[in-house]
């Protein structure tokens, strides 16, 4: 086996079968002898934040001298990003051994149910086998998709759980209310489990309310009133959360401090079960956390910054933290989304500050046609120029926008990885 053929299992639109329940998933592991159990974890789900929340937490734990478990997505740049031991990410060797060892328990159950993996479950099976041969202290968790009926949905109960925040993304699998999505969402919360919620309003924290009680479970919600910002610069911010005081990160904008708190939350449930986390670890750990692609800046002349925004709620937090730390500012946008996304709406809310739009697909099949977008936006009075290639957009950023101008990308996360290939 190669690479190649990892790949066609792990990240490849390969699945079929109307997933109404984890039931094939479990008949996989089954076969495979559990390999999610007898393993630590903190599961995190959230429309916006999962990332820099895993982030937030790896460091912490790193900082405690813990040996730390990572499974994120989507990647920027290789597959062999989504699962980290101690932020390396795991070999190829390992990804090709792994893969081998299963092929034939996931061909042979594929042929008895009629029905394909999709990419996903494979993946999270992979994570759960190579975390079962290392043995970390604890493996910070990223949901996929909602919760209910996401794949990591197969662990036992973790140390803790999160929800960074609620909003509308992925309607096809998840619904189009935000009381439908959080009441996915928060069925990570399990028997006798401990799950800290971020900013929502009063109507969900009655459904977390609910779910809880029917299963026995514990909720702790973001205070954001007692959330006090000190200092918000281009390079890092400072604030007061509860009894935390002049809590630095180098991440970005309000939201980020929302995670950040959340993150706070879950430390306080950490050290309650024997998790050796003193405040001096919190505050370094937090300081030093670092994630690609969340309002990262790749370049001083133009400051230019990447950022993975890529539905309403995270444009509009993009939107807020430009006006805050730039007031008054025009910016040059690199814009690039799928096609199934509300792009216009989110395009819309960005106007106001824009001076120019550099457009481009992320995907030559899922990607919106930047040619017809960049049109659009110059019939309304727009300065819009379409792309083809990350490689020109890149030029045309160092040959033709002044140094003293600031270029933001936003939009799929997928256009942030491309980006980041061609300027590494």
């Amino acid at each position: 086996m190669n690479m190649e053929k990892v790949i066609s299992y792990i990240n490849t639109n390969r699945g079929n079968g109307q997933k109404e329940s984890l039931e094939r998933l479990f008949q996989l592991l089954s076969r495979l002898d559990h390999p999610q159990k007898n393993l630590s974890f903190i599961h995190i789900t959230g429309t916006n934040g999962k990332g820099s929340t895993a982030a937030f937490f790896q460091s912490i734990l790193r900082e405690a001298g813990l040996n730390v478990g990572l499974f994120t997505s989507p990647h920027l740049e290789v597959v062999n990003e989504r699962i980290r031991l101690n932020n390396d990410y795991i070999a190829e060797a390992d990804l090709i051994r792994i893969m081998e060892k299963i092929e034939p328990v996931i061909l042979e159950l594929e042929a008895e149910l009629n029905e394909k993996f999709y990419a996903f479950e494979l993946l999270t099976t992979v994570a759960f086998l190579y975390f079962q041969e290392k043995c970390p202290d604890v493996i910070i968790l990223e949901a996929g998709i909602g919760g209910r009926l996401d794949s990591t949905n197969v662990i036992e109960t973790p140390d803790v759980a999160v929800i960074t925040s609620i909003g509308i993304d992925h309607v096809k699998i998840l619904g189009n209310s935000r009381e439908v999505i959080m009441l996915e969402k928060v069925q990570i919360l399990k028997e006798n489990g401990h799950l800290v919620v971020g900013p929502v309003e009063e109507n969900l924290k009655k459904i977390a309310l609910n779910w809880a009680e029917q299963i026995n479970g514990k909720l702790t919600f973001l205070d954001t009133d007692n959330i006090e910002i000190l200092s918000s610069t281009k390079d890092q911010q400072t604030f007061n959360y509860k009894t935390w005081q002049n809590v630095q990160l180098s991440f970005l904008g309000l939201h980020q401090i929302e995670n950040a708190s959340v993150v706070l939350e879950a430390c306080e449930i950490l050290k309650d079960k024997g998790y050796p986390l003193t405040n001096e670890v919190i505050y370094r750990g937090l300081k030093k956390a670092t994630w690609a692609g969340r309002f990262e800046k790749v370049s001083d002349k133009p400051l230019f910054y990447i950022d993975g925004a890529h539905n309403m709620a995270s444009v509009n937090r993009l939107v807020e933290t430009l006006e805050k730390l730039f007031p008054n500012k025009k910016f040059y946008f690199v814009v690039g989304m799928m096609r199934d996304k509300n792009y216009e709406t989110m395009i819309e809310k960005v106007l106001p500050l824009a001076k120019e739009f550099l457009v481009i697909s992320p995907d030559p099949y899922r990607g919106f046609n930047a040619s017809r977008v960049a049109n659009d936006l110059k019939s309304k009075g727009y300065k819009a120029r379409a792309f083809f290639e990350v490689a020109e957009v890149l030029t045309y950023i160092k040959e033709e926008i002044p140094k003293e101008e600031i270029v933001i990308q936003f939009g799929s996360l997928y256009l942030v990885g491309d980006i980041k290939k061609v300027l590494d």
